[in-house]
């Protein structure tokens, strides 16, 4: 995937073409979406030049799809958001997409977080 900066001339009959073919192409992903969000799963993309950050909430009904998900990111890292609610950050698409996924706060404490994502040594198999 490659990301083009944004500082490249586009006229008014291009910009309306580009939109029109973007929301054609983003029509199989809200399908996908969809999917996830009757598991309980929110996904939330933003997109600015050279750069896409997907924030996905897992909600206490779906944390059983969290172990599988949080493999799937690249260098995984617990954090915190100002609220104090429990993140894990990273990436994916080589790089490209910033991750950031917010963890049901009663669901798991920052140490068991820490596990999951493989900072932290210890028997991950009591935590689901």
């Amino acid at each position: 995937m490659t990301i083009m900066p944004a500082d490249m001339p586009l006229s008014s009959t291009g910009i309306a073409q580009e939109v029109r073919e973007t929301a054609i192409e983003v029509f199989p992903l809200f399908q996908s979406i969809q999917k996830l969000a009757r598991l309980g799963v929110r996904i939330a993309f933003e997109v600015a030049p050279s750069r896409i950050v997907a924030t996905i909430t897992v909600t206490p009904n779906a944390v059983k799809v969290l172990p599988a998900l949080l493999e799937e990111i690249d260098d995984a890292r617990p954090g915190s958001l100002p609220d104090g609610q429990l993140v894990v950050l990273g990436s994916m698409c080589e790089g490209t997409v910033t991750l950031t996924v917010v963890i049901p706060q009663e669901w798991v404490t920052p140490k068991e977080l820490a596990v999951l994502i493989g900072t932290a040594d210890a028997d991950p198999s009591d935590l689901l």
